[in-house]
């Protein structure tokens, strides 16, 4: 991580990202700004964060640990993410791991300053909630992956989660991913039959398999598939 002291450019994403108006006065001196390189770790399991972060540039993802030491993708942040923010209420460490797909940019607030300062802001309160809500969503989608649904529902599940939004709207058009064995275990089904669904999904013409990539084809076929699982 660097910390890039440049006190305009933090006042520019304050300005984009009109973060300005969620505080009463000029709070732009608690700001800094770090930059993470790809594949950098923003925060590892079991830390206690020190910052909340403001993504405000570049992409992020959040990984489980399994039990067998792979990493599963849970998700992907873009602008305007927050990053810690489960953390501030309640002094837990994190159960994810957090790291730059792409070189990021954060705005970071020391959350010591954030619970001394700003908890009774009732625009950065709805902010967090709206964050927490998000994240309480999908993590009762990822909860449903598991369940006895078909596969191919489960994955086009899995997929959409990975590449939409908070509102459910595509972010992305495709997913990298280091291993298909990873998506089955987080699945609880066999490498073999995730390798066969997602190239049956690939001869419909709704995905493009190949072994480092699975880019999303026909958006609305793969969410109607998912339709049971994901809202």
């Amino acid at each position: 991580m660097k910390e890039i002291r440049d006190r305009k450019r933090i006042s520019e994403y304050l300005s984009r990202f009109k973060l300005a108006g969620f505080f009463e006065e000029d709070v732009s001196q608690l700001f800094a700004l770090h930059r993470f390189e790809r594949g950098e770790d923003i925060f590892t399991v079991d830390e206690r964060p020190e910052y909340l972060y403001f993504l405000v540039k570049g992409k992020v993802k959040i990984s489980i640990l399994l039990r067998n030491g792979n990493r599963v993708l849970l998700r992907f942040c873009v602008p305007l993410s927050l990053l810690g923010d489960l953390e501030i209420a309640n002094d837990f460490a994190v159960k994810t791991s957090v790291s730059a797909v792409s070189e990021s940019e954060l705005l970071a607030l020391r959350i010591s300053q954030v619970r001394e300062n700003l908890m009774s802001n009732p625009a950065i309160l709805r902010l967090i909630i709206r964050e927490l809500s998000f994240k309480l969503y999908h993590n009762a989608v990822v909860k449903t992956l598991t369940s006895s649904a078909p596969l191919k529902t489960r994955i086009a599940s899995y997929l959409l989660l990975m590449t939409s939004d908070e509102r459910n709207e595509r972010m992305l058009d495709e997913l990298e991913t280091e291993s298909q064995a990873e998506i089955a275990e987080l699945l609880g089904a066999s490498y073999r039959h995730v390798n066969r669904v997602l190239n049956e999904l690939d001869r419909e013409g709704i995905l493009r398999v190949s072994r480092s990539q699975i880019r999303i084809i026909d958006f609305d076929k793969l969410k109607n598939l998912a339709s049971d699982l994901y809202g």
